[in-house]
């Protein structure tokens, strides 16, 4: 019994040997986002593999869109959809840099709800664990595709009558923060680590099982460096990536 599932485990295990080699061939400085990539007689060669195992892998990576065939003109590395810089000031939020992207900017509010402030919430936003606090978790589209789910969360002390109704008729939570309650933020300071999907994450950004994601989490201060929102970013890393400028003048990386 024993031989006849060894057999049927080494095609498989040899077939996902060979899509990493592909992927790891498609991840060198050679190719970037939109590339063109060899043609399959080229790749199976280059690779070791059957022309038949190579389409096969390739229509796997078109399926769970890392790859693209445009009609006869061959198969492309798909362009990033968002392109978010990480010098953009504050009030450049998510809506603007879709429109910056020649992207039409959309968003759906998934959860809105009052919490209290865990002891590490509390920390970072120079509160007291069990504060009052809004979560809001937004997932945001461009061009009807999502790429990045949001989660907020702000002191109920600072925004004590706002809604989900406010926030939707706003469409943006910082020019709301601005205009009805004065709020600034000014300073942003966190960081950005690869880490894979919960199900939820994947299911809202339609991204395969353990995919993984670019998740940004930070503190957004005012002027004075009082904390006014503690923001979770989780981007699809087929659909968004990140931006560093270098100004020589200063010396140094600016700050988002």
């Amino acid at each position: 019994m024993s031989e006849p599932i060894e057999g049927k485990r080494r095609p498989r295990k040899a077939y996902l040997q060979a899509r990493q080699a592909l992927l790891n061939l498609l991840n060198t400085p050679e190719f970037n986002d939109g590339d063109q990539i060899p043609a399959e007689r080229d790749l199976s060669s280059l690779l070791g593999i059957s022309r038949m195992t190579l389409r096969k892998i390739i229509d796997e990576l078109i399926a769970s869109g890392v790859l693209e065939r445009r009609g006869n003109q061959g198969t492309w590395l798909t362009h990033t959809t968002i392109e978010r810089p990480l010098t953009q000031t504050i009030e450049h939020g998510i809506s603007k840099i879709t429109e910056l992207n020649g992207a039409v900017p959309g968003s759906r509010l998934i959860y809105f709800q009052d919490t209290l402030a865990s002891s590490r919430l509390a920390l970072l936003l120079k509160i007291s664990a069990g504060d009052p606090l809004v979560m809001i978790k937004r997932l945001r589209l461009a061009d009807g595709e999502p790429f990045c789910l949001e989660t907020s969360y702000l002191p109920r002390a600072l925004i004590p009558d706002l809604t989900a109704e406010m926030l939707e008729q706003s469409g943006s939570l910082y020019r709301l923060l601005a205009e009805q309650y004065r709020i600034f933020g000014v300073s942003d300071e966190g960081t950005i680590r690869v880490a894979i999907m919960n199900e939820e994450e994947q299911a809202l950004l339609n991204a395969p099982p353990d995919s993984p994601a670019l998740v940004y989490r930070g503190v957004i201060a005012d002027r004075f460096q009082q904390p006014v929102e503690y923001l979770v970013s989780v981007n699809h890393p087929q659909r968004v990536s990140f931006r560093i400028s270098h100004s020589q003048d200063a010396g140094q990386l600016i700050k988002p």
